[in-house]
């Protein structure tokens, strides 16, 4: 099959909070266009998106899943992304990948946290934006609700649609640029148009007029004849339209209700019509292949699987390509595109096309392929470190050697996550975005590679530091026959603010130190301070300074000022007022108004200090900074208290001495 024009292709990720619809509404585009024969459901694990065991159980995407259908003649690839904060590494993954974004937005939850957060990541990423206001069909489902909250959020937004009918009474929606009426009966996939009803005429005509007003005065070519009271015609609206959404200052809303099919042709048509295409951005099959890979799986019968960006040039199957990292030289096998789970293969992947590649050696999420003799760099992903960290075991343990492997395989395909062994315990520790991420991480490895594994309690990064200046003697004298190692520094220890790091300073003069030594006594201090006192935690925001000490010019050696600096600084510590800091998360939590006063308290009970809270349709946000040791667990806390309607979302934000309470507390967990 030959590859698609890059005119005639449209890259999309669908993005929006947990609970927005996403999986739905690509599943009913899919419906619509005749790529799935039935439509499936999100509650039944039947939707082409989320086949995971995973996603089936929690009702929710883990990892972003790609699709295609074809509209009106042109190849529209989807990525349905998660809406979910622990596994956003896919969703930033996949916006790399594709020309533009659709920000899917509940109905009747309104505008949360996470359409905020990734509305902000595409436009810093100058991704053209449009917007689906899905679930219009459900209880207090309000449109005009979301377009208000919208004005904050994204200026530019502007209906060109407004809904017929409200919540369950959700048949249709007005076209705002024709000024039709496009009504749908009960599982029909496209409408009917028509004209617009009598009792949306006056409310059609006063949004039309808005849509006007928006488009002209962010079109310069419009705003003279706007202003001077000249009539914009239709053509004229549809021309100013999309150049604002190709250079992001527009952003069109239209609406649907996915689970009945209630506009999903519509919302198709603003894809193929008003989203750029590859070839707005230069695509062009001249020249060599250059692909982005932004997405890894680790398949237990395929191997690794690679899915890819090809933004300019022809990469066929059965050839060979550069990974620009490694400058390794990869044998591209059989290529095919993903319909969900399902692999179709294809005989060449084309300029603007996305699609995939089995078995590719050394080639990670990230990475970029190159044919020929070109070099090309594409900026690395912004991916979120991890927040979180369990230690692992095989449950059975004759499965060890298995485990570390199937997890450095699990990373391969989510960079989020992070492996280590813990040197002081010997711990293999596992660290994610949050505790539910490590357990779906969990889960997985079970299923794919047959190993069962055991997390123990989450570890919290504590780190310390120290409260005063202190100064301390570190002497390292060793005589054994022969020649032996002599090394003596000053070292005088003194706190930096918060966020300071660490410094070293080098005051030493007369050459008390020789020059040749002063980088060991530097790398001795590093060690020490890898591991403090009070809990064997990372020591930090201190400034160490070398003023003085002494040497023997045959014993003195670069391993015994290493020992030296260790030690010197070891002592220095012990006598500056050491202290324990943990880490404070910036929480906020989405609840219904009747649960805010229990939701408080609880935070209240947690060590949280609250920062403020505002209404957002029709619940609350409550914004708090809480210790991350007293947040372990808070999810499933969470849904307990509000009976599975709160929704809660946590960042790092800083560093904040433990009380002294209940340091001794925090060491007894090191």
């Amino acid at each position: 099959m030959a590859h698609p024009d890059p005119s005639q292709l449209r890259n999309v990720a669908v993005l929006g909070h947990r609970g927005s619809g996403k999986t739905s509404l690509v599943e009913a585009m899919l419906f619509a266009a005749g790529s799935t024969t039935r439509l499936g459901r999100v509650t039944d694990g039947t939707t082409v998106c989320d086949f995971d065991e995973d996603e089936r159980k929690r009702g929710m995407s883990v990892s972003a899943a790609l699709c295609h259908l074809t509209w009106n003649g042109v190849k529209v690839n989807l990525i349905d992304t998660p809406g979910e904060a622990s596994f956003q590494g896919d969703t930033l993954a996949a916006l790399r990948a594709v020309d533009a974004a659709l920000m899917v937005i509940n109905g009747a939850s309104g505008i949360e946290v996470q359409t905020e957060r990734l509305w902000q990541r595409a436009a810093d990423l100058g991704l053209p934006r449009a917007i689906v206001v899905n679930m219009l069909d459900r209880d207090r489902a309000d449109f005009d609700l979301v377009l208000a909250g919208l004005a904050e959020l994204a200026p530019g937004a502007v209906a060109i649609q407004i809904p017929v009918g409200r919540e369950a009474g959700f048949t249709g929606v007005v076209n705002l640029v024709s000024m039709t009426a496009t009504t749908y009966a009960d599982g029909a996939t496209a409408g009917v148009t028509g004209p617009i009803p009598d009792d949306l005429a006056g409310p059609a005509q006063a949004a039309r007029e808005h849509l006007i007003d928006v488009v002209a005065e962010r079109d310069d070519a419009l705003i003279e004849k706007y202003l001077e009271g000249q009539e914009i015609t239709t053509d004229e609206l549809i021309g100013g339209l999309l150049a604002g959404v190709a250079e992001g200052r527009l952003s069109p809303v239209v609406c649907t209700a996915a689970g009945s099919c209630v506009g999903v042709d519509r919302a198709l048509d603003l894809i193929v019509e008003a989203l750029p295409s590859p070839a707005a951005a230069g695509a062009s099959a001249d020249g060599p292949a250059v692909a982005l890979c932004f997405k890894t799986l680790a398949d237990q019968f395929s191997g690794r699987i690679t899915l890819m960006r090809v933004f300019s040039g022809v990469l066929p199957a059965d050839s060979h390509a550069s990974c620009v990292r490694t400058a390794h030289k990869e044998r591209v096998g059989q290529l095919f595109t993903l319909q969900g789970k399902e692999h179709v293969p294809i005989q060449e992947i084309g300029p603007g096309d996305i699609g995939a590649v089995a078995k590719l050696k050394e080639v990670l999420t990230g990475d970029v392929l190159v044919t020929g003799e070109t070099t090309v760099e594409f900026p690395p992903i912004d991916l979120p470190t991890p927040l979180m960290s369990f230690a692992v075991t095989a449950h059975d343990q004759a499965d060890e050697d298995k485990l570390n492997a199937s997890l450095r395989r699990m990373i391969d395909e989510d960079p989020t996550l992070e492996l280590h062994h813990d040197e002081e315990t010997g711990d293999l520790i596992l660290s994610g975005l949050s505790q539910m991420h490590v357990e779906v991480v969990a889960g997985r490895v079970e299923r794919r590679f047959g190993v069962a594994m055991d997390l123990a309690p989450p570890h919290v990064p504590y780190h310390e530091t120290i409260t005063r200046e202190a100064q301390a003697e570190g002497k390292h004298k060793k005589q054994s026959g022969g020649r032996g190692q002599y090394a003596d520094c000053w070292l005088r220890v003194e706190p930096l603010p918060r966020g300071g790091g660490f410094e070293f300073v080098d005051k030493v003069v007369g050459g008390a130190v020789p020059r040749a030594f002063i980088p060991a006594v530097e790398k001795g201090v590093i060690e020490a301070l890898k591991q403090g006192d009070l809990g064997g935690y990372p020591v930090v925001d201190v400034r160490v300074t070398l003023y003085d000490g002494k040497h023997h010019p045959v014993d003195s050696s670069e391993m015994a000022f290493k020992i030296a600096g260790s030690l010197g600084v070891r002592a220095a510590l012990a006598q500056a007022g050491p202290v324990l800091l943990e880490p404070i998360m910036r929480v906020e939590v989405t609840v219904p108004a009747e649960h805010v006063g229990d939701v408080m308290g609880d935070l209240n009970s947690r060590r949280g200090h609250p920062l403020g809270m505002e209404a957002r349709g029709h619940d609350e946000i409550i914004r708090a900074e809480v210790p991350m040791a007293e947040m372990l667990g808070y999810a499933n806390d969470l849904r307990a208290m509000t009976g599975g309607r709160g929704d809660s979302t946590m960042e790092f934000d800083h560093y904040a001495e433990v009380p002294a309470h209940l340091a001794g507390k925090a060491h007894a967990t090191a």
